[in-house]
């Protein structure tokens, strides 16, 4: 059996998480849930688990703070996130899994498979070191995006959104200039990893620093610094409006 805690500021998402648990992998025994990270610590220090589940972005305490304050503890660690950009790259980079809340049963049932064949701590250790000094690197203020032919440097703040037209997309910039890129959406997005951008629509890449309003409802929209309208995808809703709450 793989002991686990799970670790988490919202009681739905503890108890989602349970459920599936219990559901699809028998093979794990929950030993505690904790809200925050200070619950966290405690419970680590407690049960000496094999794997915690552990929230990012916890207030007081977060997710990182949590790693520290028990890394003399050996246990193995699936991220949990609700964050569809933060910090994938860096998850990426240093090979360590992670889940996006929702989370998805087949997902989840990956990754207790890769921690369950994950013997070696001393790897897992070096892994975690990677991931940290990732994260803990000061986001980057300004990006080059080819332009014609040629390298163009932008401030992401001076960006308000990216659009696009096919296999192009429009930057529009506060001094009104749009720029052009032979880019998809998708391509540029990849650039933007741990920025406070958000894709809110299928053709719609947002600066989330240049929102003027949002408009709830069933035909939710929100308007931008610079006075365009952009309808909120359906699917994206309930992410979008759980990330302007913690920003």
């Amino acid at each position: 059996m793989i002991r686990t805690i799970l670790i988490d500021d919202e009681n739905n998402a503890l108890e989602v998480l349970e459920i599936l648990l219990k559901k699809y992998c028998p093979n794990v025994e929950i030993l505690e849930k904790c809200n925050g990270g200070k619950a966290g610590i405690d419970a680590i220090e407690k049960h000496q688990p094999d794997l915690v589940f552990l929230d990012i972005e916890m207030p007081h305490i977060n997710g990182f703070d949590v790693l520290t304050a028990t890394k003399n503890y050996k246990y193995k660690v699936i991220f949990t996130t609700a964050y569809n950009q933060f910090a994938i790259k860096a998850f990426k980079f240093s090979a360590l899994d992670y889940l996006l809340k929702p989370i998805d049963f087949e997902e989840l049932k990956e990754a207790i498979n890769k921690i369950s064949k994950l013997e070696n701590h001393s790897v897992f250790d070096e892994s975690l070191q990677k991931l940290m000094s990732q994260l803990q690197k000061p986001k980057e203020k300004r990006i080059a995006l080819p332009v014609n032919h040629s390298l163009q440097f932008f401030d992401f703040e001076d960006i308000i959104r990216i659009e696009s037209e096919s296999n192009y997309s429009h930057i529009f910039l506060m001094d009104k200039r749009k720029i052009t890129l032979t880019k998809t959406l998708k391509e540029v997005e990849e650039k933007f990893l741990g920025q406070d951008f958000f894709r809110i629509h299928q053709s719609h890449f947002i600066n989330l620093n240049h929102i003027d309003k949002i408009y709830k409802g069933e035909n939710a929209y929100l308007v931008m610094k610079d006075g365009t309208q952009i309808s909120i995808s359906r699917h994206r809703k309930d992410e979008f409006l759980d990330l302007i709450k913690k920003i």
